[in-house]
């Protein structure tokens, strides 16, 4: 399915066509609701069009929807591609909060066609084709020294865990490991859910995903790996692969301390057999089996980059803030906090209030007079919501206002996490 937004006789970038939902209008191929195109008070449908090329005389959006959840937008003048991304459409977490998140990759222009502003339009484009999809926030894998622009900042920091290989080998494999088959992958992933049930940088994953998407997501492919009892009970996984000078264990998660120990010592094996004397794990600081791996002895690299790598974006503040109060009533009652405050966040991108009364969040529609403004940038935002940064931090950047007397309540909305990037593969 594809569809086909024309960008006007001066330009896409210049016209800024808003889109808006038309409940009563959905694609009867996928259902995946449609979207109107709204420029000086005309209102005209998206055309819905077969896959394939339309030559036009002026610059197209083609947004084609691979599944209901994916996306490739082309930016095409005259059958010339002039840009293209793709787009997925994700749950994270966030603590006890799931975030309808955006995934951003593959932006690519061609060589004769830079630096004319086509990615800007696109990404533009991009970002309100999201908003429009319910997404909340945006993040992306980025290329050094670009992304800014389109304001994303960084959010995760980048965690390694080293591990000799010979070290791997001193454990006990107590439980079988071997390879996964196809049908065993829904267990797989209702492991990944129950152990990553409030672990804030993670995805919700559907019954029906499949790790295929991880395992052919770079080369050489990955080998999916299963632990499982006596019984033939399923008591963990590891996604692992060769790549440069390390063997690489992209994911891996257990239900007890003895699914651990076959794990490494399975991975141990398959990287001494592949002529590896060192194993890097890509999982945060406080994953249950780097505290395993104390004992065995080990090494922590913590990368924080500069405008380069994990990096996101909020795209919808009021509704960002809304899809958090369930995590945030959670932490004020955890902290036994009863302080009433409002606060109004005013970011670059959309301003939003809270109403905090009793351990309790309410959204606030309109500013109320006694309300305590934050002024904070969006990407600032959401370094704080993903325990990026600290408040102390952040409130000393030089475009951050926030008053003194909601700071113990920000302490406790904000803390800081050591949480990673998803692995969201498009």
């Amino acid at each position: 399915m594809m569809l086909m937004v024309h960008c006007g006789p001066t330009g896409f970038g210049r016209r800024k066509p808003t889109y808006f939902r038309d409940e009563s209008r959905t694609s009867p191929i996928t259902g995946v609701d449609l979207l109107c195109q709204r420029t000086k008070g005309k209102v005209g449908l998206l055309r819905l069009v077969d896959l394939k090329w339309w030559f036009m005389k002026k610059d197209v959006l083609k947004i084609t929807a691979k599944t209901e959840d994916r996306w490739k937008l082309h930016l095409d003048r005259r059958g010339e591609e002039l840009c293209r991304v793709e787009l997925v459409r994700e749950r994270l977490r966030i603590g006890r909060a799931l975030i309808t998140t955006g995934g951003v990759a593959g932006l690519h222009t061609p060589h004769d066609r830079r630096r004319e502003g086509h990615a800007r339009r696109l990404m533009e484009a991009s970002h309100r084709f999201l908003r429009e999809q319910g997404c909340s926030i945006a993040l992306m894998n980025a290329i050094p020294g670009f992304y800014h622009r389109f304001g994303y900042d960084v959010v995760f920091p980048v965690y390694r865990l080293f591990v000799e290989t010979d070290n791997l080998l001193q454990t006990r494999r107590q439980h079988g490991v071997r390879r996964a088959l196809v049908d065993e992958q829904p267990a797989l992933v209702r492991l990944y859910n129950q152990c990553n049930r409030y672990r804030t940088g993670t995805l919700v994953r559907p019954a029906d995903w499949r790790f295929d998407r991880l395992v052919n997501y770079g080369r050489p492919p990955g080998t999916l790996l299963l632990a499982e009892d006596q019984r033939g009970r399923v008591t963990g996984y590891a996604l692992c692969r060769p790549r440069g000078d390390r063997y690489l264990v992209q994911e891996l998660n257990g239900r007890s301390h003895v699914a651990f120990e076959s794990l490494a010592n399975a991975i141990g094996t398959r990287a001494r057999r592949a002529g590896f004397e060192r194993v890097h794990f890509r999982m945060p600081l406080d994953h249950p089996f780097g505290n395993f791996c104390s004992r065995l002895g080990c090494a922590w690299e913590i990368q924080y980059h500069v405008n380069a790598e994990d990096m996101g974006r909020v795209l919808d503040v009021p509704r960002f803030l809304l899809e958090l109060r369930s995590e945030w009533g959670f932490r004020l009652r955890n902290a036994m906090k009863t302080a009433n405050v409002r606060l109004w966040f005013v970011t670059d991108t959309g301003e939003a209030g809270l109403q905090v009364e009793r351990g309790r969040i309410r959204r606030s529609k309109r500013r109320h007079p006694d309300a305590h403004e934050v002024t904070i940038p969006q990407a600032a935002l959401l370094q704080l919501v993903l325990g990026y940064r600290t408040v102390d931090d952040v409130a000393g950047s030089p475009n951050v206002r926030m008053p003194v007397s909601v700071k113990p309540v920000m302490d406790v909305l904000f803390p800081q996490t050591p949480a990673t990037m998803p692995m969201i593969a498009i």
